[in-house]
């Protein structure tokens, strides 16, 4: 033990970690529709809110959904909030310009989708309730990612590239009022 007198040491130390993480038949089997170009949900058999990704129960009704719930949503929908971030640079970082984090409420969802990325629009024509559209990549380069838990961050990167303006006016606040914190 040491002293309160004496001074206190330190040093540097790189430490990487190697995991594996196993993805439940849920999060596979929307990944494995992502590869084919579809993006699923469960519908509630009480309440009938549609949940995408599935989550194999409905937490408000506090019933099981099963793949005979299983629902097809659209690959367009709504921006619902966003974040500007500015990345902090450390050992590591890849990112040096700031970029947009995005939840989008899909059409026939009622759950929004997080984590999405928003290239190539302004930041400062962002706005909620703008009008998006998945633009999905080639058929033969979509490819399971990250087991597929499929959203958030870039987990969509296997089968969709990124979202897009519809060009479409905007939706009303009615639309995604619930879904802005």
């Amino acid at each position: 033990m040491t002293s309160a007198r004496e001074p206190v040491r330190t040093m540097q130390q790189l430490i990487s970690l190697d995991y594996t993480q196993r993805t439940n038949p849920l999060a596979s089997r929307f990944g494995q529709e992502l590869v084919r170009g579809r993006i699923i949900g469960h519908r509630c058999p009480e309440c009938g809110r549609v949940y995408s990704p599935p989550r194999g129960f409905c937490p408000l009704c506090v019933v099981e959904t099963t793949g005979v719930d299983e629902v097809e949503v659209s690959d367009r929908g709504t921006l619902t909030q966003f974040t500007i971030v500015s990345p902090v640079q450390y050992y590591g970082q890849n990112e040096r310009e700031s970029y947009v984090q995005a939840s989008i409420l899909l059409d026939g969802a009622d759950t929004p989708i997080g984590g999405q990325r928003l290239p190539g629009i302004p930041h400062d024509e962002l706005r909620m309730g703008m009008r998006l559209q998945a633009v999905w990549r080639p058929e033969g380069e979509r490819k399971l990612s990250g087991g597929d838990r499929a959203w958030g961050g870039s987990g969509i990167d296997g089968a969709v590239s990124h979202f897009e303006p519809t060009g479409e006016p905007d939706a009303s606040p009615e639309r995604y009022k619930g879904y802005a914190i």
